[in-house]
């Protein structure tokens, strides 16, 4: 719960939830979510045992790192389109600004248009940089992947007893399920890596983030019936508070919602106080802090 203040305050910055509970106080400390989530911390811990509490936090948190590492899977496996160029028009000057674009290691050439879908491309793709249809293969797999992995939990904490006395349809299934794990692996094995330059780059894919994503939701599936009540309705609840308000309010789906100060005051450079470019903007507007350019190219927070 200690990061509660500055989630809640992050996603109401960006129009996730209520805007009002992005208010700052004169030292700049995000002085409403964090009441916001003390009273909220308040009133759980008045109405639920510790454990409880525990458990609600434990199958949040799985289910957190079990989507990242979907994510990172996905993510590694999608074409570049505008990212790392974007990136690169943030941290450069005008003057060099299309020159250091064009010289990216990471975005050579153009995309590799779309082949056509049979069997000996899903396995053994012409092109070594993502296209669009890599990334839907990679989508694809990672979807079925995460049933499968859902199935296995399921049968190896529920039906434990059949599998431990040997029931033959028991094993079968579970070896199905293994088998078929292995091959969408493999799939995803064959398809290309994207190749932006990257601080760090998760080692081990496809096979680290499948661990993890199994690791998380056997754990997940150790949780009593209660836990889950719970956690569904504090899904549900989330789910009606976006579905009604954050998606129609988010700075990412409405660019004319920022606040007037991230888009007027904040993006200015240091060296000659004008307004960034639309390129900077778009890029640096999604960051907690405000980044200016120094006179001498580097990059202060």
């Amino acid at each position: 719960m200690f990061p509660l203040p500055r989630i809640v305050f992050a996603m109401a910055r960006d129009g996730l939830l209520f805007r009002f509970l992005s208010g700052v106080s004169e030292r700049k400390a995000p002085i409403v979510s964090t009441i916001a989530a003390g009273v909220l911390s308040a009133i759980m811990a008045f109405l639920f045992d510790l454990k409880d509490l525990v458990d609600l936090m434990s199958i949040g948190t799985l289910l957190a790192y079990s989507l990242v590492a979907a994510c990172v899977l996905v993510l590694r496996y999608q074409p570049d389109q505008f990212s790392n160029a974007t990136y690169q028009m943030a941290n450069t000057t005008d003057a060099d600004m299309n020159e250091s674009v064009s010289t990216s290691d990471s975005q050579v050439g153009v995309l590799p248009e779309s082949e056509e879908f049979s069997l000996n491309t899903l396995l053994f793709p012409e092109s070594s940089l993502p296209s669009k249809q890599s990334g839907f293969i990679v989508n694809t797999c990672v979807c079925l992947i995460g049933v499968l992995i859902l199935i296995f939990c399921l049968l190896a904490v529920y039906a434990k007893n059949p599998l431990l006395e040997g029931k033959a349809w028991c094993i079968g299934l579970i070896v199905v399920v293994i088998l078929l794990c292995a091959t969408l692996t493999g799939i995803i094995w064959r398809q290309p890596e994207s190749k932006t330059k990257l601080s760090f780059k998760v080692p081990l894919l496809p096979c680290l983030p499948i661990v993890s994503i199994l690791v998380n939701m056997y754990l997940m599936m150790q949780l009593d019936r209660g836990t889950w009540i719970r956690f569904s309705i504090w899904m549900v609840m989330g789910c009606i508070i976006y579905f009604a308000y954050g998606m129609w309010n988010s700075s990412e789906s409405n660019p004319s919602g920022f606040p007037a100060d991230r888009t007027a005051r904040g993006f200015k450079d240091a060296s000659n106080g004008e307004a960034l470019p639309p390129e900077k903007e778009a890029f640096l507007q999604n960051d907690t802090e405000y980044v200016v350019e120094s006179g001498n190219g580097e990059v202060d927070v």
